[in-house]
């Protein structure tokens, strides 16, 4: 049985409806679309091959889940402020690759810590083949490198003042805690809200993210 944890902080929500809701169409499976389809997949080949990647140490690693399924890592920017400089809304990702490893997709990762540090952390978990696997072999001193930042972020402003949005539910699974655990640590006001809950899921306790750590999720209450 999965395991979800809830936390509340102060809020009283204030529905309104939301000034971006989209339709997904009907998908055409024309001979054209799928063409088009192919082009694009080529595209984002050369886009990748062409990017601009930026070295930079792993500063630590550990686990963070009690089974040691998933492992949390930093990697230092202090020489890559520019980088650091362009993360700028929690919620933002980027692609993470290993040197060495090119056989090997890079990987797409939510950055786990707030804007504005000199390092950012990432939440993985393993899985064989994959670039996730070799990440989370990693040591302090291993060099990995990174993409550009990519995405807008969580659209704070939408929840902003707090006044309008008195109520805010956050909700996770796995390691998609990694862009709340941003947000949260960023901060959006949450002691100026009647309710502020996060609702977060997990396989079991034992898989269950930040239980080991600075950042423990261990003292939420389980449901």
């Amino acid at each position: 049985m999965a395991a979800v944890a809830s936390i509340s902080a102060s809020l009283h929500l204030r529905p309104r409806p939301s000034p971006h809701a989209f339709a997904m169409p009907g998908m055409p499976s024309s001979l054209p679309f799928r063409r088009h389809r192919m082009r694009s997949r080529r595209v984002a080949a050369v886009q990748q091959d062409a990017a601009v990647w930026t070295p930079a140490p792993v500063s630590s690693s550990g686990s963070s889940s009690a089974d040691g399924s998933l492992v949390h890592i930093s990697v230092d920017l202090s020489d890559a402020a520019d980088l650091a400089a362009s993360y700028t809304a929690p919620g933002q990702y980027l692609l993470l690759r290993v040197p060495g490893e090119d056989e090997l997709k890079p990987a797409f990762m939510a950055i786990a810590s707030p804007p504005g540090g000199a390092a950012f952390e990432f939440l993985i978990k393993a899985l064989p083949g994959t670039t996730a696997e070799k990440l989370c072999g990693l040591r302090d001193g291993d060099v990995v490198e990174l993409g550009a930042i990519m995405g807008k972020g969580f659209p704070i402003d939408r929840i902003t003042p707090p006044d309008e949005a008195q109520t805010v539910l956050l909700f996770a699974t796995g390691t998609g805690i990694s862009p709340i655990r941003s947000l949260i640590e960023f901060g959006f006001g949450a002691n100026q809200r009647a309710d502020v809950r996060l609702y977060y899921g997990a396989r079991s306790l034992q898989t269950m993210a930040y239980q080991v750590g600075a950042w423990d999720l261990s003292s939420l209450c389980y449901m």
